[in-house]
Parts: C-alpha cells; sequence; structure tokens
C-alpha cells in the first residue's frame, strides 16, 4: 500500500508546542476535587492511573455541548506560573 503525500501545512508547525508545565498547585486552584482531567492513555498507564473513557479525537470533540463562559482577568494580578516546551 502506498503512502500518500500529506497537503502543504497540515500537522503542527515547526516551532508550535502541543504541551505546556502547569504546576500542580495551580490545577488544584482552579479545578474541582471530582472534575475529569484529560491526560495521555500512555501517561494514566505509566502511573498505574484507573483508566476511563477513551477519547477518540475527531472535529465533534471540539465542538462545545454546553455554552461556555468567558471572563476576562487580569494575569498580572493572578500570577500564573506556566512554562512551555519545546520538543
Amino acid at each position: 500500500m502506498a503512502a500518500t503525500a500529506r497537503k502543504k501545512g497540515s500537522g503542527r508547525t515547526k516551532g508550535a508546542t502541543s504541551l505546556i508545565e502547569v504546576s500542580l498547585r495551580e490545577l488544584n486552584r482552579v479545578l474541582k476535587e471530582d472534575c475529569i482531567v484529560m491526560v495521555g492513555r500512555k501517561y494514566a498507564e505509566q502511573l498505574n492511573l484507573v483508566t476511563g473513557k477513551r477519547i477518540v479525537s475527531n472535529y465533534e470533540n471540539s465542538l462545545s455541548t454546553v455554552p461556555v463562559e468567558v471572563k476576562e482577568s487580569d494575569l498580572e494580578e493572578s500570577k500564573l506560573e506556566v512554562k512551555s516546551i519545546d520538543f
């Protein structure tokens, strides 16, 4: 079976990042104790976490099923600590 050529511009662009570092303290501050957090399947398996429902990536997953309320905040005030990692 011959591989098909990829379209120009498809995929992640050079220099783009997919992951960021967020401290556990910051996550605990903004998330409720019983909220569901998506993590990589292999990561969960390495930590022997009880795995939940598997998510298959498709366009419909990215659509919100519930209206989302967006609030602006002053990042200077909240002192959010985020690091970006380039692989």
